[in-house]
């Protein structure tokens, strides 16, 4: 005898919560008469291959406006060093801005904005990074940056999104010069850190 097997589609209209029971998760819907568990090794497989919305007109815009006013920051405050298009190493990819500080222990940072940033791109800047002679340290900014690309930087390598004013790194530890154009000319008040995975 053989059994045909249909799929069931229920569609969502509402989402009421999401619940973390032990090692899965639990999404409730449809005002409760639904519900949802996912083990939470596929959830997290889930989130992390979701695919990241395009970046609003908004967040595009803020993305050029931290360019701008991060080169006139450096020029303001007289940096030692405020360059562009800088090859990324042998990557085929540029800095926007290489800039160094004026002063004896200040580092020099290479700046990559794009509109949207994904791990893949904070792979090829990591690996051209352990061998570029001039930048010290790197920052991927994006309009939009996902979890996975949050997550993949290091100490040298960090990322951040103007959706969600999300950073691999605390304000605390940002070189001065990004957080006083965040927080002075930008008007962020905080960064959501995210962890770095560990490798």
């Amino acid at each position: 005898m053989i059994q045909s097997l249909t799929m069931q589609e229920v569609r969502v209209e509402s989402l009421e919560k999401l619940e973390t029971l032990g090692a899965q998760m639990r999404l409730s819907a449809n005002a409760g008469s639904l519900s949802i568990v996912f083990p939470k090794a596929i959830w997290e497989r889930m989130i992390s291959n979701a695919p990241v919305a395009s970046p609003a007109p908004e967040e595009l815009a803020e993305l050029d406006l931290l360019r701008e006013q991060l080169e006139a920051h450096a020029w303001e405050h007289s940096f030692a060093s405020v360059r562009g298009g800088v090859p990324c190493g042998n990557s085929g990819l540029e800095y926007d801005l290489v800039l160094r500080p004026a002063g004896l222990f200040a580092m020099t940072t290479g700046y990559h904005f794009a509109p949207v940033v994904g791990p893949d791109l904070v792979a090829r800047i990591g690996a051209s990074l352990g061998d570029d002679g001039l930048v010290e340290q790197a920052y991927v900014i994006g309009a939009v940056a996902g979890d996975e690309a949050l997550a993949a930087g290091d100490e040298a390598l960090r990322v951040l999104s103007v959706r969600g004013r999300s950073c691999s790194t605390s304000r605390f530890e940002m070189p001065p010069e990004l957080w006083q154009v965040l927080s002075g000319r930008l008007g962020w008040r905080n960064v959501d850190t995210t962890t770095i995975r560990e490798r």
